[in-house]
């Protein structure tokens, strides 16, 4: 069943076809939905309420989470209703999903400064204030009604319509198992507590819809068949793609760590840097999702630029919306004037160099006197010393294209012409 619902969504982008949620689907926001055709109709007969969570593992949300609040923002646009979850309770136990041992604890004051933090950044990110939006995002935190709940009330109440024999084949406890890694009865109660948020989400305030990442999907349909169970109501579950590059690694991880929204962990400069510095085959996904002023169509275009020299411009198209996404305008003025006096300095300036078509960057370095041997050039490299039109780079056997600027320090400028 749940691999028949998969392939549906992975033929050709027909699943919400005709619906307010088909440019969406287009862009690559969806994965898996419970009831396609059933979420549609309620979307088309009123006003529909979903939840996202977000657990205060860290004092900042990271790349990985942007996904998610511009699929909170789309949908707000569209007339849904956000909830946007704190998860001070479900933070204490820790998602076992895709790990495979369990969380490092934090202490209840650290949790509670990192949900502080997050939220801050949420507020700046999310519309939580226009009082006169029917659907203006509501915060809440899960801890307000987990605290007070009684352990043997809790079990009779909802411990007897959960099945043991069920959450055993969910993805998150069944990986874990099938890896023989120890999976702690703590952690194993997360996907109940996540179901009872839900429940209770539904219950008080009228929410019908769950949206996370697709490694939450098993958390998010326990949801749905609670509260079918419990208040024979109908919800829906909705799941978003993970992040990943090309070659299938979570993005946001670079040498350095995590890139951060937070100024304070990853500077604007370096956020930006990061979106300049994406691999060529992630660009058009990328600018899908995270450029709604471009049309998808537009956007394909870009397709044939892979590759070539012409790719940099849809990369700095991308760094530019999603650095002012995050840090605002005025933010990114700075950067842009800082990106183009370190990186280029006066373009007049810089030396005109002939080289072989495939010439690699170390052996220019050498070419062009700026190293007095390969492996200095190498070293030189790898230290992030060495510029190509304003991005560092790491790969020491890059091969130069025609019309690039190669800078090494804040002096030396090379404009690149292949013979």
């Amino acid at each position: 069943m749940l691999k028949s619902m998969q392939n549906i969504l992975l033929q050709n982008c027909t699943v919400f076809k005709n619906s307010i949620l088909s440019d969406l689907e287009l862009r690559g926001f969806f994965y898996q939905c419970t009831d396609h055709e059933g979420l549609i109709n309620a979307i088309n007969s009123g006003t529909v309420t979903f939840y996202v969570g977000f657990d205060p593992t860290g004092k900042s949300l990271h790349v990985g989470h942007l996904l998610w609040i511009r699929l909170v923002n789309q949908l707000q646009k569209l007339g849904l209703k956000p909830i946007i979850l704190a998860g001070g309770a479900t933070g204490k136990i820790g998602d076992p999903s895709g790990k495979d041992k369990m969380r490092s604890m934090l202490t209840y004051e650290e949790l509670e400064e990192n949900i502080s933090l997050i939220v801050a950044k949420l507020s700046n990110l999310i519309n939580f204030k226009d009082t006169e939006s029917h659907n203006k995002a509501v915060l809440v935190n899960n801890d307000d009604w987990t605290k007070d709940v009684k352990y043997i009330e809790f079990l009779r109440d909802f411990g007897s319509v959960v099945s043991v024999n069920k959450m055993l084949t969910m993805d998150s406890v069944r990986s874990r198992l099938e890896r023989e890694r120890h999976l702690s009865f703590l952690e194993f109660n997360y996907m109940l507590l996540q179901a009872f948020d839900f429940y209770v989400l539904h219950r008080d305030y009228g929410c019908t819809l769950q949206i996370g990442g697709s490694d939450q999907w098993s958390n998010i349909i326990q949801g749905v068949d609670l509260i079918r169970r419990k208040s024979n109501a109908q919800s829906f579950g909705l799941s978003i793609p993970l992040l990943l590059t090309s070659s299938g690694q979570k993005m946001g991880k670079t040498e350095k760590g995590a890139v951060w929204l937070d100024e304070k962990m990853t500077t604007p400069f370096d956020f930006w840097q990061y979106w300049r510095n994406v691999d060529d085959k992630d660009v058009v996904k990328l600018l899908k999702l995270f450029c709604d002023d471009l049309t998808v169509n537009e956007i394909d275009s870009y397709e044939k630029s892979i590759g070539t020299k012409e790719i940099n411009e849809a990369k700095i198209i991308l760094a530019d919306s999603v650095t002012k996404f995050v840090h605002g305008d005025s933010v990114l003025a700075e950067i842009k004037s800082k990106s183009d006096n370190m990186f280029y300095g006066d373009k007049r300036d810089a030396s005109t160099f002939n080289v072989a078509a495939g010439t690699l960057l170390c052996d220019f370095l050498v070419t062009c006197g700026s190293c007095q041997s390969k492996s200095s050039a190498k070293k030189l490299i790898e230290g992030g010393g060495v510029k190509l039109d304003g991005v560092a780079v790491s790969d020491v056997w890059h091969k130069l294209e025609v019309g690039c600027i190669v800078s090494v320090g804040k002096k030396h400028f090379y404009k690149i012409d292949v013979t």
